[in-house]
């Protein structure tokens, strides 16, 4: 029986968009492109996420591989992406009646150290019990080892636990460990039926 709804972040909670966070600092689509190789497509973006280095960090190497006229926009980049991330508050209504209804709420997220930092200012997270980033524990998802560190740290049954990330590779982990799950791909109708589906009350009823 599913007793708590686990929540990504990135495109489900928030709307993480490299090129709109680039569109900040530099205008042309071959810059944009540029950036976005040197900053979002490298494994070093990764480490952020994994806790083991920060955007800052990531300043250097970057402008290394781009040219001198793109350094002053990848730093600033680098420095203040986060203030331009903007939350998807259609699924807000969701997330709400998830919680009426009864169903603890988590958050478990691959994210850097400055995340806390913007956690404020998405709404949704004032219905959560519990909030877990990667970058605390120094494990990404799809990694085994996060999700037991999140069970652990919420004495959470994955068995009771039902996730819903936007990347197919983060579920299937989370299937194998016995928490199912729905891939999210932006649409809360379609969540809701899944939801419905696996037994979970909304609107006071459920799909049997």
């Amino acid at each position: 029986m599913i007793k708590n709804i686990v929540f990504d972040m990135g495109q489900v909670l928030v709307d993480f968009n490299p090129d709109f966070f680039i569109s900040h600092y530099a205008k042309d689509p071959e810059d944009i492109r540029r950036i976005r190789s040197a900053v979002f497509e490298t494994s070093r973006w990764t480490e952020i996420d994994r806790g083991t280095i920060t955007e800052e960090d990531l300043i250097e190497p970057a402008c290394s591989v781009l040219p001198e006229r793109l350094h002053a926009a990848a730093t600033e980049l680098l420095l203040h992406w986060m203030d331009h991330m903007q939350t998807m508050d259609n699924i807000l209504p969701l997330v709400r009646e998830l919680k009426e209804n009864g169903y603890p709420l988590y958050l478990l997220s691959n994210a850097g150290k400055r995340i806390h930092s913007f956690t404020p200012k998405i709404t949704a997270l004032q219905y959560f019990s519990g909030i877990f980033f990667s970058a605390d524990v120094h494990y990404i998802k799809p990694d085994e080892e996060i999700y037991l560190k999140f069970f652990e740290k919420f004495s959470l049954n994955p068995r009771e636990c039902y996730f819903i990330d936007d990347r197919a590779a983060n579920v299937e982990a989370g299937q194998k460990l016995g928490m199912e799950g729905h891939c999210y791909e932006g649409d809360p109708d379609v969540l809701r039926t899944a939801l419905q589906e696996n037994g979970i009350f909304l609107l006071d009823k459920m799909i049997v």
